[in-house]
């Protein structure tokens, strides 16, 4: 939703002071967003159309430079080809679905109207009208991770040995690491064995509501709201950008390719950047607080050369679009390139609820979800040594400090599997007062 708002935007923008043939291209790439929400379902790829020569040509042309780019700092070795391979097909898709057209859902109609207030029909994850899934997938289609989400209850899946796999580590260690787990953290050895779990959406909202009362009552400050904009601010802000990228973009109408219209869409970068501050500047004043301090100048590190992105459409529809983020790169190699796509298909299947999900409590689900973020690098933790053996790089708890978890909730064997795997005692702490807010 946030790519055809965006699109629609782009398109307004030149209507509003474009030449005849540009006025004709952005007519249609905004009747082709505005259809996205007429289906009663949308799905959405975005992958990684780069070969794995490309991945790794790409990553060694950026190496070789100046040492900036989007894949960061030089390295000693050059990309591998395993690793190259794992990069290039690599996918995130999103589907939707409901019983009514998309632009008809309340939560997208009301979307943020009172957002941050508690208005259930503003909350994507509590309407029950709305189905959604979430995948990430490698080359071959396989399911990396999945989420899903079906009559408000939220279903979760990971191939967490093809996910340390693409991380270029050995698969073996997922097996190390479930085989020394105890029996109080059963449901992260449900999740490190592949199988799909199931928690309420409307009782984690309800639980964390509760911890919120928590620690107003234990006198402790409200938790920020979200960041929330009143309507008239919001129409200013359009209407800058709108005429920022006027005076910028351009689109051409490219013809035919392979039964769809082709639009190629582009800007010259900095000058885009610079007149986006220039429109939104004199509006600083009136951004939500929680989203920090308005920058003092426009970003100085956006390439000084023309970018663009291919844009194609069906039947009047927006089909796909086609982005070489080599385009962004400080430096690049002439002739290296970078492809990512992001594709379109108004009839995306109906998201169904898994069988046979193992059911997860709230504080299960805190607990699954933060050993799964520390088993592997996240909570510092560097699961081997020279001999393969694993290695907690935190404090080992002491004896008060097990008290205290178990005075929480948290038993002992517990509370030692998660420090071995990188938590330190104020992280359990803080897992446990998220998970029984009641003890706060």
């Amino acid at each position: 939703m946030p790519v055809a708002v965006t699109a629609s935007v782009l398109a307004a923008g030149l209507t509003a002071c474009g030449t005849v043939e540009q006025l004709s291209a952005a007519q249609k790439v905004s009747k082709a967003f505005d259809k996205v929400g007429d289906g009663k379902s949308a799905g959405f790829t975005l992958s990684i159309a780069a070969t794995p020569e490309q991945v790794a040509a790409f990553a060694r042309s950026t190496e070789n430079g100046a040492g900036k780019g989007l894949v960061g700092s030089a390295r000693e070795h050059e990309m591998d080809e395993a690793t190259a391979k794992a990069v290039s097909g690599l996918s995130v898709s999103v589907a939707v679905s409901a019983d009514k057209p998309l632009k008809e859902v309340e939560a997208f109609k009301n979307a943020g109207k009172n957002a941050g207030k508690g208005d259930k029909n503003t909350d994507l994850a509590l309407d029950k009208s709305l189905r959604v899934s979430y995948r990430l997938t490698d080359r071959s289609g396989t399911a990396l991770l999945e989420y899903r989400q079906v009559e408000a209850t939220g279903y979760l899946h990971a191939d967490t040995k093809g996910l340390v796999k693409l991380l270029g580590q050995d698969p073996s260690e997922v097996d190390r690491l479930r085989n020394g787990l105890p029996g109080e953290l059963k449901p992260l050895g449900d999740v490190l064995d592949g199988k799909w779990v199931s928690f309420d959406l409307q009782a984690l909202a309800d639980q964390a509501k509760q911890s919120d009362a928590g620690k107003a009552d234990a006198g402790k400050a409200d938790p920020s709201a979200a960041p929330t904009a009143d309507p008239e601010f919001t129409d200013q802000l359009l209407g800058s950008i709108k005429d920022a990228l006027g005076r910028t973009v351009t689109y051409e109408d490219k013809g035919k390719k392979d039964g769809a219209e082709h639009l190629w869409v582009s800007a010259p970068a900095r000058q885009l950047v610079d007149e986006m501050y220039k429109a939104v500047k004199p509006l600083s004043a009136k951004f939500p607080k929680q989203l920090g301090d308005f920058p003092d100048q426009a970003p100085s590190d956006v390439p000084d050369r023309r970018i663009g992105v291919d844009l194609y459409l069906k039947n009047g529809a927006f089909s796909s679009a086609t982005f070489d983020l080599a385009q962004l790169a400080e430096t690049v190699e002439p002739g290296v390139e970078f492809p990512v796509k992001l594709a379109f298909d108004q009839a995306a299947p109906n998201v169904q609820a898994p069988a046979d999900a193992v059911k997860l409590t709230g504080d299960q689900l805190v607990g699954t979800v933060a050993g799964l973020a520390t088993a592997r690098g996240a909570g510092g933790v560097d699961l081997e040594d020279s001999e393969g053996d694993l290695v907690p790089t935190t404090v080992p708890l002491n004896d008060p400090q097990l008290k205290e978890l178990a005075a929480l909730g948290v038993p002992e064997s517990m509370a030692r599997a998660y420090n071995e795997m990188g938590l330190s005692f104020e992280d359990i702490k803080r897992v446990a007062q998220r998970a029984t807010p009641s003890k706060v």
